[in-house]
């Protein structure tokens, strides 16, 4: 395997947020990359977050950690295992969540200080400092304490100096608790000690104990979130509550339909993202609810949705994508648009893509049908807001164009922007096709015209705007008016900052989508050419574009990798495509979570921006996994037009089972021999109303491709036309080479 081709997470981001909640929970705990627990996220502003509720764990000791490593058990059990290593003493943290058959949900710490052989002794213990304002944790008195309470600081009573200090005490379970209950710990009790720092927060630790060398200290932490009784919250119920947790993660059916790659790695990376998803959706008003993350992003969004519900098909959730559109239509307004933001235009056809591209991949035409009256209204709010471009004097930036919009991804304010009228091309071909498979030849005609009129504009609008990259090549530039350079701020009335300052890259995403899935624009357009031309040059790094979103400075939108990933692999460069999908996964924790955009690791900066984990860049991983074994190229269907070279050995196994497509359901099962030979078995569905005009599969140049003995014939571009029958049955030899 290539040692470019390798997930090692090097580019880990230097702080990472985990879930570890059940799928659908509402209690969305996170773990960080030090073992803390974080609840209750708050943003004070976008670049300012905090958490309500922050519970950090660390060896009683003088020193300070030298190493901590983080990991989950494995890619299906979200058990996460935070090892912190110090001088004398290694502290385990294996945190998790459970529910219990009456809804009861718990985190649950366990933790484990082995101290190092090389140490004669020394005295420890777990220390816990607790942070919330206006709360002070303690247990029902002075004494040493099984449970834990969060009392409100004006009903606290502290203890007297001297009783406190000379006494012995005993806790009295039979009191009334003096607060809501926080934690259990067990066996050992907790008493209160300094908080790191010496902060204002509260701070315990267990009862210090001597131990000797290669001797080991365990407990747990017990975290009722629903409820407050703690019978039966011991040791035991915690090592029992372990193991039911791993088994109902290792039954959970993850993937409802097979998907198999010959790289564990990569396959570790499907499976645990597929996890991450359900993790983050949560059950609103009876419907299932995609969401980008925990924290910032714990909501809908349109453009992330249209993505998440395709990667959501893929992974053999049909049902729940189609319930999917039922909660994207609770943002259809009366004038048409269908958006959850009003400023962000371009929502109504990203909406629009997405009810067609739903229904294309569950075959549901009569879906399509009940909804065409809402994709028409919508075609008219965005025909409203062209007259309202039109009616823009002559001289203003955006006239016969689009009004000014947000334009979102690393454009920030309302302003002449590319984004908008980019995805609006998108929706609108997306809508002038289906008609016209609908048979609505009034509203096909309507709908082309719109669409060809945008981009007959769009071509022109670009013509005047485009700038050039210093080597001379076009670009098309981020903003076109005098808004100016500041990337969240328009006409920001100083000198921007370079951290502030929009590139060339910047907020090309929207571009991205529109060269594909979009194909506003064919492979060979310059336009497509141009975009990879700037790609390339921005890629070295990190092996990702660098740039791109809301951090213009030294720094990485960790998904856009896929983005362009996409029109690589649309423009014939597959090669490339893998490359950034292993580079990508490089940009994830090695718990397998993202954030969405970071610095890169030479800048030493720390920036920051968007949920994690982000699960919009789980969905673009498992969508790029799948369009480089099958991918939908307008009417043809192209059969591994990405297999990596590094997949291709003796033993290896690609399969897809019933992914779903316009043209129906795929299911391939690809056998690599020994010297290269294969087995390929395809089925699909004849009789499935949509058939490709092509159906293609790529093997390396100069493979050998039979079918019942009779050789297929390759063309030099490196495909092989298929009949569309219900099965195929290959064999060969497949040629050097691979994507």
């Amino acid at each position: 395997m290539s040692t470019q081709r390798v997930i090692d997470f090097r580019y880990a981001p230097p702080i990472s947020w985990t879930n570890i909640c059940y799928p659908d929970d509402p209690y969305k705990s996170l773990v960080s990359e030090s073992g803390a627990l974080l609840y209750g996220f708050d943003s004070l502003t976008f670049f300012s977050w905090r958490f309500k509720r922050v519970i950090e764990f660390s060896l009683l000791s003088a020193d300070k950690p030298i190493h901590i490593a983080q990991q989950t058990e494995s890619a299906r059990v979200p058990v996460v295992v935070t090892t912190i290593t110090y001088p004398t003493a290694v502290l385990q943290l294996r945190t998790f969540a459970h529910l219990d058959a009456a809804g009861r949900r718990t985190d649950i710490v366990l933790w484990e200080i082995q101290v190092n052989q090389e140490v004669d002794e020394i005295l420890t213990g777990l220390h816990i400092d607790l942070t919330e304002q206006g709360v002070v944790f303690t247990g029902r008195s002075v004494a040493p304490a099984r449970t834990i309470y969060a009392v409100p600081i004006e009903k606290f009573e502290p203890p007297e100096f001297w009783q406190a200090i000379s006494t012995y005490h005993v806790e009295d379970e039979s009191v009334p608790p003096p607060g809501d209950l926080v934690l259990v710990s067990a066996p050992q009790r907790l008493v209160h000690a300094h908080p790191t720092g010496f902060r204002y927060v509260g701070s315990l630790s267990t009862e210090p104990r001597i131990v000797k060398a290669g001797e080991t200290m365990r407990g747990a932490l017990i975290f009722p979130l629903n409820y407050q009784d703690s019978d039966g919250l011991d040791e035991s119920w915690a090592s029992r509550a372990l193991n039911e947790a791993r088994q109902f993660w290792l039954e959970y059916p993850l993937l409802r339909k097979t998907v198999q790659v010959p790289d564990p790695a990569v396959m570790d990376m499907v499976m645990a993202l597929a996890r991450n998803i359900l993790q983050a959706r949560e059950i609103k008003d009876g419907l299932p609810v995609f969401q980008v993350g925990p924290t910032c992003y714990r909501g809908l969004w349109v453009v992330d949705g249209h993505f998440f519900l395709e990667a959501a098909q893929y992974l053999g959730y049909e049902q729940d994508a189609l319930r999917g559109i039922d909660a994207l239509l609770q943002y259809v307004h009366p004038d048409g648009s269908i958006a959850r933001m009003p400023f962000h235009t371009k929502e109504s056809a990203i909406a629009i893509a997405t009810l067609i591209r739903q229904t294309e991949l569950s075959g549901r035409e009569d879906r399509l049908r009940e909804l065409w009256p809402v994709i028409l209204n919508a075609v008219s709010y965005i025909e409203g807001l062209r007259a309202q471009a039109d009616a823009l004097p002559e001289d203003a930036p955006g006239h016969g164009l689009m009004p000014p919009a947000f334009g979102d991804g690393g454009v920030g304010g309302e302003r002449g922007e590319y984004t908008t009228p980019l995805w609006t091309l998108f929706g609108l071909k997306a809508a002038a096709e289906a008609a016209e498979r609908l048979g609505y030849a009034e509203d096909a005609a309507r709908i082309r015209q719109d669409f060809e009129t945008l981009l007959s504009n769009f071509r022109s609008h670009v013509k005047r705007h485009q700038k050039l990259l210093p080597d001379g090549v076009p670009y098309i530039p981020p903003v076109y008016d005098d808004s100016g350079m500041h990337h969240w701020i328009p006409g920001y009335p100083e000198a921007v900052q370079r951290q502030n300052e929009l590139q060339p890259q910047s907020a090309t995403w929207a571009l991205c989508h529109a060269i594909w899935p979009g194909e506003v624009f064919a492979p060979d357009d310059p336009i497509v050419q141009n975009l990879l031309h700037l790609t390339d040059l921005i890629d070295d790094e990190e092996g990702i574009p660098a740039n791109t979103g809301w951090l213009p400075y030294r720094a990485v939108w960790n998904y856009h990798a896929s983005f362009a990933a996409h029109v690589w692999l649309y423009a014939g460069r597959p090669d490339k495509a893998v490359d950034y999908l292993y580079a990508f996964a490089n940009h994830a924790a090695p718990t397998r979570v993202w954030r969405e955009e970071q610095s890169l690791k030479s800048s030493h900066n720390g920036q920051m921006i968007g949920d994690m984990p982000h699960n919009w860049a789980s969905a673009e991983f498992i969508r790029l996994v799948r369009h480089l074994l099958v991918f939908e190229r307008s009417e043809t269907l192209e059969l591994l037009p990405g297999l990596p070279e590094n997949w291709i050995f003796p033993g290896a196994i690609v399969e897809l089972e019933g992914t779903p497509t316009r043209f129906g359901p795929i299911s391939l099962k690809l056998e690599v021999g020994e010297e290269r030979s294969f087995h390929l078995r395809i089925a699909c569905n004849p009789a499935w109303p949509r058939r490709p005009s092509a159906f293609r599969l790529w093997l390396p140049l100069g493979s050998k491709a039979y079918q019942a003995g009779a050789a297929l014939s390759q063309t030099n571009d490196g495909w092989f036309e298929l009949p569309w029958v219900a099965s195929i049955t290959l064999e060969g030899m497949l040629a050097k080479g691979g994507a």
